[in-house]
């Protein structure tokens, strides 16, 4: 079975929720660097399944989407949707 781009979102959405829940953080100035852990590994990963310049590609596509579309300043946090 393929798993569409929709249901990648959905499921990485569920995990992230369920990743910073298991790490019982005490405020949310971890957030970030709990969440840069997860960026890490999961690039890596990347790179060992497919090459670092497609891994660095993809992040780097990712870090410009954010640098684009996302707050400058720091977004009232609530549940994950």
């Amino acid at each position: 079975m393929k798993i569409t781009q929709q249901q990648a979102e959905e499921f990485a959405k569920k995990v992230v929720g369920d990743y910073l829940t298991a790490c019982n953080l005490q405020d949310a100035s971890q957030i970030g660097d709990v969440l840069m852990k997860l960026c890490s590994v999961a690039g890596v990963m990347m790179a060992n399944a497919e090459g670092s310049e497609q891994a660095f590609d993809r992040l780097l596509g990712t870090a410009q989407f954010v640098l684009k579309s996302m707050p400058k300043q720091p977004a009232h946090l609530g549940p994950i949707q």
